[in-house]
């Protein structure tokens, strides 16, 4: 658990964390990220809502509409639990906070181990 943690604070120097999550006696470990966008960053509200939850792109291809479908990170595997919480597998979990340090988002999380 100790290496884990070391690797995701590394993440801060824009180290990406290569790690799989870890299964221990039947449990999983896990991320809970939380954090907080003041309303007037909206470009950056809108990067992190399209790194969750995916988007649709719909354009005109020899005159047909085509949609292209970008899933997000939810669709990979996280769950909301709240207002700006999140629940992810560790893997995932170190894509979001990258994300959020280069946007400069106040955030936090913390490590945690779940029963399947």
């Amino acid at each position: 658990m100790y290496n884990r943690l070391k690797a995701i604070r590394k993440v801060e120097g824009c180290i990406i964390d290569s790690h799989e999550s870890i299964d221990i006696g039947g449990f999983q470990e896990a991320t809970i990220v939380s954090f907080d966008i003041p309303s007037k960053e909206r470009a950056s509200r809108i990067a992190v809502q399209r790194l969750l939850k995916g988007r649709r792109d719909t354009k005109r291809v020899n005159g047909e509409a085509v949609t292209y479908s970008y899933p997000g990170m939810l669709d990979e595997g996280g769950l909301r639990l709240g207002q700006s919480v999140f629940l992810f597998p560790a893997d995932l979990a170190s894509r979001l906070i990258v994300k959020l340090r280069e946007l400069k988002i106040s955030h936090r999380y913390w490590d945690v181990m779940m029963k399947d």
